[in-house]
């Protein structure tokens, strides 16, 4: 009994905060990897895990088990942190079961896309659900509150000392069966477990059969985005491109109900990663547009329906049938026998349908096999892990072959790049590896992150350094000469991060690859890297950027343009807001960005290129377009009267300040300095515009802020716009 005790005690370490058992490894390996459970599923799946175990330990990875009663995320982290310091190189981890949910709070600029008022709204709704609260070591949080009515949320919120931008430690993922799923939630999680396991043992061949699809209202429905796409799919995965059902490039306008050739997709044995880009809720994938009517039967079906509906809803809220119905016929011309569906319980069913067929949704999905290894959901809510029910469940816990996928817990942003990195799993790479790369707050790992294919390339590394070699400059810089547009880019990538973005010679070498390279993924990292330091290396990239044949690069240069403000660019990026209208995103954000720019520039910068073009009825042109853009400067006038007038309410002036988080309008930076420093601003305001501010990251007006937030630090303020003003400070990387 005695030498059992001391076995069990090299094997095990007791938590003495929360009766934590950490396993060590049963086997070596050069990295480390840790399956942190909740002891309850540990006790039902036990055998499972141990397999699961098993096979990653094979794999490559000395795998410890972290398993407690977890009540809070700071406690489940402690012990995480505890395998950190242990393992010496922990490579990721995987959050299996019933692992308490951070839901962070001050931190929307980690975020692509989500901006809720976080004082108006409920915390539930207005934090971000985000594991990188236990896989990003950097960040520093405080703990505000366990949730009421969901002990398993519970609120944290980032600290303004704590590093403003994110940077995981390593990989995570979670293996959550929903809590509102009927059934025994731990067998499925243990049946999913065999199935990684099985899959680590029968291996899961090299990446060549992809799909992607792009959904209703997806990317502005724009065909050059979606069809550029493919001059990276060709870099990204070669080998999907040697036959003719290796890839597919689908798009919701190839059938009225797409989601029936989707679900046949999904069945494909054959099929490694499936992209879904599209528009998304917890519980639902929009795939179709509402149909438009393209004839006069159609048209005819969409207009009853709709004044059906209007009158349904109408009636719902106490109005009188008859007379709503009889005023209608009046407006329209319609007589009584338009109507006679109303009530008729056979066509709502038939409208019910029809709705469905513009979604995938779980009823679709239950009893379906979904055998692509890997699933992509660039969507908004898809992989809410957080609520009791969520779409991404679906296409893990189900009889199939899919061990992974990659979802988001609020919504996103349409015009990030969403398949960044995406390449390097046809090199070998684990999917937990990839998504580290790829980081951002609302977006996470779904099922196995040590899942990974085989290299296209007999001996490749890239898998063991990536995580053992992060610092082996003459490795990184040997990569990028490789022949494979993804190994280039995760060098360049390495090498940034080594020199913290502020090596000139490096960044040289970068802008020159980008002015040189042919392959369009490289030169979307390359001008991503560039971002990180405002220089004229950067200001270049960005001018040049505008005009480049690979859309996704296009887009980002003229946001970026936007964001700098500076002049210098106005004659690119005015001609290609003219001429280059068929890149419809591309098109909105310079349209819409031309007020970040001073008036008097941009029309100076209009009046030059209508002087010089030959393009038809261009006076006619100039006129629409310049009565076009001085009303979008008039409504910029508005918005700065409603932040300056001190005699409007406060809650009017910050909802106008809070508008400077997507519009940062560098020209008017002056009229907010003043206003944030005038003491008699009331407090709400002032905090609201030095929280703003910190969104001017790469603004030409960037050192006026940094200079006066600063100055502002040495005076004697509240704790509230202190505090804004010291992470203002970190995020425009001045302190």
């Amino acid at each position: 009994m005695k030498a059992w005790n001391i076995l069990w005690c090299l094997a095990c370490t007791l938590s003495a905060g929360a009766q934590t058992v950490i396993e060590q490894p049963t086997a070596k390996g050069a990295a480390a990897f840790a399956i942190v459970v909740d002891n309850q599923t540990y006790e039902a799946a036990r055998p499972s895990i141990m397999r699961y175990r098993d096979a990653v330990q094979a794999d490559g990875l000395a795998t410890y088990i972290v398993r407690g009663d977890w009540r809070l995320p700071h406690e489940a982290k402690a012990d995480i942190e505890q395998v950190y310091r242990q393992a010496g190189t922990l490579e990721g981890i995987v959050l299996v079961g019933d692992i308490p949910v951070a839901m962070v709070r001050n931190a929307q600029h980690l975020t692509t896309a989500f901006k809720m008022n976080e004082e108006k709204f409920p915390p539930r709704e207005s934090s971000v659900p985000s594991d990188r609260y236990y896989d990003d070591l950097h960040l520093k949080f405080d703990f505000i509150a366990q949730d009421s009515v969901t002990p398993r949320l519970s609120y944290y919120r980032l600290r303004e000392d704590s590093p403003q931008e994110l940077s995981p430690t390593f990989y995570s993922a979670r293996i959550a069966c929903p809590a509102g799923w009927e059934g025994d939630r731990h067998a499925r999680i243990a049946v999913f477990l065999d199935k990684c396991a099985q899959r680590k043992q029968e291996g899961m061949g090299r990446v060549d059969c992809v799909v992607s699809f792009n959904g209703g209202s997806y990317n502005s429905d724009c065909l050059v985005a979606w069809m550029d796409e493919e001059k990276a799919y060709r870099e990204n995965f070669p080998l999907a491109f040697a036959r003719s059902t290796g890839f597919k490039h689908w798009n919701f306008r190839t059938e009225e109900r797409m989601k029936y050739p989707l679900l046949n997709e999904l069945r494909r044995e054959d099929t490694d990663i499936f992209m879904f880009h599209e528009h998304g809720l917890p519980t639902k994938q929009l795939i179709n547009n509402d149909p438009e009517g393209d004839s006069f039967g159609a048209r005819l079906a969409l207009f009853k329906r709709a004044l059906y509906q209007d009158v349904r809803d109408a009636t719902e809220q106490g109005a009188d049938e008859d007379s709503l119905r009889l005023a209608l016929q009046r407006e329209y011309g319609l007589t009584t026998a338009f109507w006679q569906g109303l009530h008729d319980a056979s066509y709502w069913r038939e409208d019910s349908a029809r709705q469905a067929d513009l979604y995938i949704n779980p009823e679709d999905l239950r009893g379906t096999e979904t055998n692509a290894s890997f699933v992509m959901f660039d969507a908004c809510y898809n992989g809410s892990f957080q609520d009791d029910d969520y779409l991404a469940a679906y296409y893990l816990f189900n009889p199939g072959r899919t061990v992974a996928a990659q979802g988001n817990t609020r919504n996103v942003l349409q015009d990030r790049w969403t398949i960044e990195l995406l390449g390097l799993m046809s090199h070998g790479v684990r999917i937990g590896q990839y998504n580290r790369l790829v980081a951002t707050l609302e977006g996470h790992l779904l099922g196995d992150p040590t899942a990974h294919f085989e290299p296209l390339a007999e001996g490749c590394a890239l898998r063991d350094d990536l995580t053992l070699r992060r610092k082996d400059e003459a490795l990184w810089t040997r990569l990028l000469s490789s022949p494979y547009a993804d190994v280039q880019a995760v060098a360049w990538r390495m090498l940034a991060d080594m020199q913290g973005g502020d090596d000139g010679a490096l960044r040289a070498r970068m802008l020159e690859a980008f002015k040189s390279t042919p392959l369009n993924t490289v030169r979307a990292e390359l001008l991503k890297l560039l971002a990180r330091k405002d220089d004229a290396l950067f200001a270049e990239a960005v001018r040049r950027g505008i005009d480049d044949p690979y859309e996704l690069v296009a887009r980002h240069s003229a946001n970026y343009a936007g964001e700098r403000g500076d002049t210098a660019v106005l004659r690119a990026y005015v001609r290609a807001c003219v001429e280059d209208t068929e890149r419809q995103r591309v098109n909105y954000l310079l349209s819409t960005g031309l007020t970040l720019f001073p008036e008097a520039d941009v029309m100076a910068a209009l009046g030059r290129y209508y002087d010089s073009t030959t393009r038809q009825d261009a006076e006619a042109e100039r006129k629409a377009v310049v009565r076009s853009v001085k009303a979008q400067f008039a409504r910029v006038g508005r918005t700065n009267q409603r932040i300056a007038d001190p005699s409007l309410p406060v809650a009017t002036r910050v909802n106008a300040i809070r508008l400077l988080r997507n519009n940062p309008y560098h020209p008017h930076v002056a009229l907010y300095l003043r206003t944030l420093q005038d003491e008699s601003s009331p407090l709400p305001v002032r905090v609201a515009l030095a929280e703003a501010l910190g969104w001017f990251t790469h603004s030409v007006r960037r050192a006026d802020i940094v200079a006066a937030a600063k100055d502002m630090l040495e005076q004697e303020h509240p704790e509230p716009l202190r505090a804004e003003l010291e992470q203002t400070l970190r995020r425009l990387g001045a302190l």
